[in-house]
């Protein structure tokens, strides 16, 4: 029961799978150029795992880390079903892409020069004891950025026109 509540007051706990395999995504994306400008950034709709600049410094990407405990009867760490980027939803995905446009609205996150927006998934397979990384896949432009469409005065979608 304290550890819900923990969770909930403090968010991720430092040793779970997840906040092991932000801290493996981020290291990755480091090296590779990348350059953090967040983690677990929370904004109203939710939370961004990371939230990093692009090499050339003008994508902001909203990283999204999956990770996963490869027991033993997962002898094909392949398979696509059984694979921790698998399990974002089309709800997932609606989310990752309001929550990057508000990050991208937000001046306090986004520096100026970012023109472009892109929603990147670093997926993690670890050993049975969640201790070794086997493998991490990075999948930039993994999510689409979708574009609101017109609003009405009270804040809901317009209706479409016909026409």
């Amino acid at each position: 029961m304290f550890a819900r509540l923990r969770q909930a007051v403090f968010g991720r706990e430092r040793g779970s799978l997840g906040a092991r395999g932000e801290r493996v995504a981020a290291r990755r994306l480091r090296n590779a150029g990348f350059r953090v400008l967040g983690r677990n950034v929370r904004l109203a709709g939710g939370e961004i795992d990371l939230l990093c600049l692009d090499p050339e410094g003008s994508s902001l990407v909203v990283v999204e880390v999956k990770s996963r405990v490869l027991r033993a009867g997962d002898v094909d760490h392949t398979r696509d079903a059984r694979r921790p980027e698998a399990s974002i939803t089309a709800d997932k995905r609606a989310r990752l892409s309001r929550l990057a446009q508000a990050a991208a609205r937000d001046r306090r996150i986004t520096p100026g020069g970012v023109n472009r927006l892109r929603i990147d998934v670093v997926a993690i397979d670890f050993d049975a004891a969640g201790k070794r990384v086997i493998d991490v896949r990075h999948y930039p432009s993994a999510v689409g950025v979708t574009t609101p469409g017109p609003r009405s005065r009270s804040g809901c979608a317009a209706p479409p026109r016909s026409g």
